[in-house]
C-alpha cells in the first residue's frame, strides 16, 4: 500500500533570518547618524574656540596690529607738537600711534633741524614690516645737504628678548673695529653708544632697550661744524619720542 508522501517543510536559508538582519541595519543606521552629529558638533566647538582664542590675541594690542589708533591724530602729531612743545623732547603730548609706515611722518623734526639742517621730507626713506603680530618700523631722514637721521624700532614679546643685541654691541663695535664704544644709560633700560669717522665723514650710533622695544638709531653728516654732542641730542630727541609714540607697544 502506497501512503501519500508528507508535506515538505523548507528549509530555513543558511544564515539569520530577515527581520533580525533589517534591525541590525537599522542599528547601524542610527549609530552612524549618531557619530555624524557628533563630528559635527566637536567641530563647531572646536571652531568656536579657535575663534575665541584668535579674538583674544588680537586685543592684547601691546604688541602688534591690536593698537587702534586714528590716522588724524597721527598725521597731525609732527605739527602740532613741534609749535606746541618746542621740538616735543618731553614727549608728553605726542600721541601714541600705531607702528607701521605711517609713524614716520608724526614724528617731530625740530630737533632734527636744530642738529643738522633743513629737513627735505622728499628724501625720505621708510620700511615696515609685521611678523606674527610683532612690528618694525625703519624711517631715514635726510637734510637738503645730505645729512641723515636713521631710526629702526623692533617691538619683541619682552625686554629680554631685546637685552641680548644691546650687550653684544661692545664685541663689535669696540676700538679694534674703529669705533668709540660707552655704554648708554641716559634713556631706557639698557643702551650702547659708538661712534666713527673722522672731520669729513662721521656717525654716532645709539642703541638702546626701551622695555619690549629695540631702537636703532644713529646720525651721519658731512659738514664738520657738527660735533657727536649736537648729533646725539638730536638722537636722544628721538628717543623720546619713540618711548612715548609706541607707549602701548612696550
Amino acid at each position: 500500500m502506497t501512503y501519500p508522501s508528507q508535506p515538505g517543510y523548507p528549509t530555513p536559508p543558511f544564515g539569520q533570518p530577515g527581520p533580525p538582519r533589517q534591525r541590525e541595519n537599522n542599528l547601524w543606521l542610527i549609530g552612524g547618524a549618531f557619530l555624524i552629529i557628533l563630528i559635527i558638533l566637536m567641530t563647531v566647538v572646536l571652531l568656536i574656540v579657535q575663534r575665541t582664542a584668535g579674538s583674544n590675541s588680537a586685543d592684547g594690542g601691546g604688541d602688534g596690529d591690536g593698537v587702534d589708533t586714528t590716522g588724524e591724530d597721527g598725521g597731525d602729531t609732527g605739527g602740532d607738537t613741534g609749535g606746541d612743545s618746542g621740538g616735543g623732547t618731553d614727549g608728553g603730548d605726542t600721541a601714541t600711534v600705531a607702528l607701521d609706515a605711517d609713524a614716520c611722518d608724526a614724528f617731530d623734526m625740530t630737533a632734527f633741524e636744530d642738529a643738522l639742517g633743513t629737513f627735505d621730507p622728499s628724501q625720505n626713506y621708510v620700511s615696515s614690516s609685521n611678523s606674527g603680530g610683532l612690528a618694525s618700523l625703519s624711517c631715514t631722514f635726510y637734510t637738503e645737504d645730505y645729512e641723515t637721521l636713521s631710526i629702526r624700532i623692533y617691538d619683541y614679546e619682552s625686554l629680554e628678548d631685546v637685552l641680548p643685541y644691546i650687550e653684544s654691541d661692545e664685541d663689535y663695535y669696540n676700538e679694534d673695529n674703529g669705533y668709540e664704544y660707552s655704554d648708554y644709560t641716559a634713556i631706557g633700560d639698557a643702551g650702547s653708544l659708538y661712534s666713527s669717522g673722522d672731520s669729513s665723514y662721521r656717525t654716532v650710533n645709539v642703541h638702546v632697550a626701551l622695555e619690549s622695544l629695540e631702537v636703532n638709531a644713529y646720525v651721519a653728516w658731512y659738514d664738520d661744524s657738527i660735533d657727536n654732542e649736537t648729533a646725539l641730542a638730536a638722537l636722544e630727541d628721538f628717543l623720546i619720542q619713540c618711548d612715548a609714540m609706541f607707549a602701548e607697544y612696550k
